[in-house]
């Protein structure tokens, strides 16, 4: 029996790197990118199953593009590919930088059709399997997070529209949408919040701290309450997902997943901006301050 080939796109964060052991232990053949050259050497004693692993940037998509064809023809075939990285800033929309909007967009967005466009010549000839990874924050906005939101927006339309054009060859494309996840990147995103809270301008921290500070207290409850999602669990169903038959377009992962894409699904605009607002109103202010 052949052993099918994957490749893992943001192998070394904490879904990256969960979804990268699943596929090794599932007996794939798994080639792997990393995001910065000091992560290599972490990376293959985490992962010493992997055929290859290159050092590729999300936030470039033309060099990602070539950079993924090259891993492509290294592996000589390919069944499956994941893609896991996204940078999660916050800041709400009337104060965050373009530069920061166009970067969130192309590592969370614009890889994820660089990706595509150079592994669909090797899924075609295999009817070949291609997941994304999407988040609740693609079907429900909430504040503080514009660029972040925004992405992930665009990429549920992007997914639906590679899935509709790559069902001619048999290629499925697959929306995991994640909850919020017990990573390292996790929890180092809850630090920088911290600081910038404690570094807000005085006109942005009069008009936002208390969105900032709300939005603290409610990441920080569910960690301590055991709310998130393990990497592991997502991993689990990336795995479930490529084994299928014939797989779901779309995988929600972790009870809030669930929770807010059923709201899309059944609340109104305006009833889902009330329960958002209300669910920030409700946390205590002096608990970031």
């Amino acid at each position: 029996m052949t052993v099918p080939n994957a490749l893992v796109v943001g192998a070394n964060g904490g879904m990256g790197l969960s979804v990268t052991r699943a596929l090794v232990n599932a007996s794939y053949r798994v080639g792997a990118t990393v995001s910065r050259p000091e992560a290599v050497p972490a990376f293959r004693e985490d992962c010493p199953g992997c055929a290859i692993v290159e050092v590729a940037d999300l936030a470039d998509a033309d060099l990602l593009k070539a950079q993924v064809e090259r891993l492509v023809d290294f592996m000589g075939s390919l069944d499956a590919v994941v893609i896991c990285a996204a940078v999660a800033p916050f800041a709400p929309a009337e104060t965050t930088s373009f530069d920061v909007f166009r970067r969130t967009m192309e590592i969370n967005c614009l890889s994820n059709l660089a990706v595509y466009q150079a592994c669909l010549p090797a899924l075609r000839k295999t009817h070949g399997r291609i997941i994304l990874t999407g988040s609740w924050s693609g079907v429900v906005a909430t504040p503080v997070m514009a660029s972040y939101v925004a992405s992930k927006f665009a990429l549920e339309g992007l997914a639906d529209v590679l899935r509709q054009e790559a069902g001619a060859w048999n290629v499925d494309v697959v929306l995991i949408q994640p909850g919020s996840l017990d990573t390292q990147m996790m929890r180092r995103s809850q630090a920088s919040l911290a600081q910038v809270i404690s570094e807000l301008p005085d006109e942005e921290a009069a008009l936002y701290g208390n969105l900032y500070r709300q939005m603290k207290y409610r990441a920080d409850e569910g960690l301590t309450n055991a709310n998130y999602t393990s990497p592991e669990t997502v991993a689990e169903i990336v795995v479930e997902a490529l084994r299928a038959e014939k797989p779901e377009t779309r995988y929600q992962v972790g009870t809030d997943a669930e929770y807010m894409c059923q709201l899309a699904r059944t609340k109104s605009d305006r009833e889902i901006d009330s329960l958002i607002l209300d669910l920030y109103r409700t946390a205590p202010l002096e608990s970031g301050s």
